[in-house]
């Protein structure tokens, strides 16, 4: 158990990176398309707020990846990552921020970024769906 894994040789974490850089692409994908169904399906401001909650999940996931990142960092040098702790829950006030503006102004429609936000989920069920069909594919 004691045993020191040395990722930069690892070949899971290979693994590891094509499945961070699958889950942007599908977060992209999942954000253009829905951003484009929304625009011809119900209205462009729908669309534009499909974007816009998109953009926010790319921006969330990068901030919580450095916090996450930045927090570790202090603990494994024994420190106390009072700053990168705040910064990870700052995120999620920025966000809600961001959702009651548009709310309060009616600037987009609130349900539209919601499902723009929700990007991310998609994302990881369909990273999800291609680990289990994958490894099924390579028995």
């Amino acid at each position: 158990m004691d045993e020191e894994v040395d990722l930069l040789t690892d070949e899971s974490y290979a693994e590891l990176r094509l499945s961070h850089r699958r889950i942007l692409v599908l977060m992209t994908i999942a954000g253009a398309s829905g951003a484009m169904a929304g625009a011809v399906l119900v209205n462009p401001r729908f669309g534009l707020g499909v974007l816009t909650g998109s953009i926010l999940a790319l921006a969330n996931y990068f901030w919580q990846r450095r916090s996450m990142r930045r927090i570790f960092e202090k603990a494994a040098r024994g420190e106390k990552p009072f700053f990168p702790a705040f910064a990870y829950i700052l995120r999620y006030a920025v966000l809600g921020a961001v959702v009651w503006f548009c709310y309060v102004t009616d600037a987009l429609p609130v349900i539209a970024v919601v499902a723009g936000l929700a990007t991310f989920a998609m994302a990881i069920v369909i990273e999800g769906l291609i680990g289990i069909f994958s490894s099924r594919a390579d028995r």
